[in-house]
């Protein structure tokens, strides 16, 4: 099956490469006779650089919030509910008033219902503790989650949320549970000062020297509008591609299409291989078809099954294989050669898929490139990586990123690859000159719209060289209005395919509202596929292009 797709691949390589060629040139393909008989030529016209209508200005935070604006109130003085009580007992440290709020569980509330003078951002200063340091919990607004916040201290100390937007009006802010037993002693609202836009200035420069104009036109756009754009991603569900039910029902109800479409490779695995996998060998034509015929951006992903002996372990089936807790195979052991023959399977793997994404690198087509996701699980639960990728530890992990690389870039010559990494932890980062975006996978409760500030900070912690910072794996969908104005700008969210999009093949409502849903895809700052640029034709040097068509 293998030997006839790849057949199949080459007959439709030249046809899509032809057609991206022709996307972007003045003339097209032209054919000059040569000095031997029945011989052609076929050179292809430069490319003639455009940005179109892209918009790059600045997204500022500044509003007309009277700068002597100030709220302060004890928090026993909210209105309380859920499970949520009002104590007075000093094992907390020292606290204002009659007392203070107890809020132990998801759903526990506070609310105050305060006048607001002017739209605008505002900071809000809490006087909390907290059971354990590095709680999050939510500010609401009129009962809608706008963004969350982390504990500091376990005794009485302040915590702020900074830049959350409120309009003009009376509303009612809340501070609800989430995660973790916290207490709140009183609550000040002052306005906010604009964000530092100098964080979104990154570098265009890809971590392979090598890259193919294709990856560094689609880079250089990635970086032109972080900050100011978020860009739309799905994955696609049942192996489909852009068919599937999830792009159906996202352009029926919104009328807008996402801009990355996501896929998985995990079926190209050799292990998936072995038993007999299907599906897997049309995401090189998906891909190929989605960046070369939609001008969309791909994004792949990689649920890395295993070497095949080290399977259906702990009453797992071979398809779980990628999991921990079904497979006994030992990443370590096989890196430190302790294990040889688990050695030659991961070898065999990376070969073997460096064949599939050679596919994609000889059809000219640029990858977000997404390995071993999620090793680390999840950072506020140490030591719980659900993937064996993570679950030998970050020295393991982190080998065996930097092997792919090497493999990937300076062995097979993959210079349409950019590098994004999501391992969930600082701790793991491989290093700047292995990666090129940085991600986390955000799966909050049902309709928490909030920004998910507390995980983009905690990416952008991993390197003091400014990154790109992507969501790139969410369930339910933050608004992108609050994001936008409290300085979480992901530079795109890409939802998980299933029910965090469908139920019973139709648009759901579960994780995200219709309302949300609607509200997203039609924001001036999320980017759907119809308001891309031609990315065959982007500038690969935006300032230079500029300065060209002054």
């Amino acid at each position: 099956m293998r030997e006839i797709m790849k057949r199949t691949v080459a007959a439709v390589m030249a046809v899509l490469i032809a057609c991206a060629a022709a996307g972007c040139s003045s003339t097209g393909n032209s054919s000059s006779g040569s000095s031997s008989a029945g011989e052609t030529t076929t050179t292809t016209a430069p490319v003639v650089e455009d940005m179109g209508n892209i918009d790059l200005s600045d997204v500022t935070t500044e509003y007309d919030v009277p700068e002597d604006f100030s709220y302060e109130s004890e928090a026993e003085k909210g209105t309380l509910s859920g499970g949520a009580a009002v104590l007075d007992k000093n094992f907390l440290g020292k606290f204002s008033g009659d007392g203070f709020v107890s809020i132990g569980s998801s759903g526990d509330m506070v609310e105050f219902e305060i006048d607001f003078p002017a739209k605008g951002s505002y900071n809000i200063t809490l006087t909390m503790a907290a059971d354990g340091e590095g709680q999050s919990n939510l500010i609401t607004v009129d009962g809608a989650a706008l963004t969350n916040f982390t504990s500091t201290t376990t005794e009485f100390g302040d915590t702020m949320a900074e830049n959350v937007l409120i309009d003009e009006g009376t509303h009612k802010v809340g501070i609800k549970g989430d995660n973790g037993h916290i207490y709140i002693d009183k609550i000040k609202i002052t306005p906010a000062p604009a964000i530092d836009l100098s964080q979104y200035e990154v570098s265009n420069q890809l971590s392979n020297p090598n890259a193919s104009d294709e990856a560094k036109r689609l880079y250089n756009f990635l970086t032109d509008v972080y900050g100011k754009y978020t860009i739309s991603g799905q994955f696609s569900g049942d192996n489909e591609g852009k068919d599937c039910r999830e792009f159906k029902e996202i352009k029926k109800h919104t009328g807008k299409t996402p801009a990355i479409l996501g896929l998985d490779v995990s079926n190209l695995s050799n292990s998936a291989l072995s038993h007999g996998a299907g599906g897997g060998d049309m995401v090189p034509l998906q891909a190929m078809d989605w960046y070369n015929n939609e001008n969309g951006i791909v994004s792949l992903c990689w649920h890395w099954y295993a070497p095949d002996k080290n399977l259906e372990k702990n009453g797992g089936a071979w398809w779980q294989g990628f999991y921990s807790e079904y497979t006994d195979f030992d990443l370590a052991k096989a890196l430190s050669g302790e294990d040889k023959e688990g050695y030659d399977s991961i070898i065999a793997d990376l070969d073997h898929m460096a064949g599939v994404l050679k596919e994609l690198a000889d059809a000219n087509v640029p990858i977000l490139w997404r390995p071993l996701h999620e090793a680390a699980g999840d950072p506020k639960y140490p030591g719980n990586a659900w993937f064996w990728w993570g679950s030998a530890g970050k020295d393991a992990y982190i080998q065996l990123w930097q092997l792919m690389y090497d493999k990937f870039t300076n062995e097979y010559g993959l210079n349409n690859l950019i590098w994004v990494w999501n391992a969930q932890n600082p701790d793991w980062y491989p290093g700047d000159e292995y990666v090129d975006i940085m991600g986390y996978d955000c799966y909050p409760a049902e309709q928490d719209s909030s920004s998910q500030k507390w995980y983009y900070d905690l990416v952008k912690s991993s390197t003091s060289t400014k990154k790109i910072i992507a969501m790139t794996e969410n369930g339910s969908m933050f608004d992108p209005d609050g994001a936008f104005n409290d300085g979480t700008r992901w530079a795109w969210f890409s939802t998980w395919n299933g029910e965090f999009c469908i139920k019973d093949k139709q648009l759901s409502d579960q994780y995200t509202t219709f309302d949300e849903w609607n509200k997203i895809y039609n924001s001036e700052r999320v980017l759907t596929l119809d308001e891309l640029p031609n990315l065959k034709c982007y500038p690969m040097d935006t300032e230079k292009y500029l300065e060209e068509h002054k």
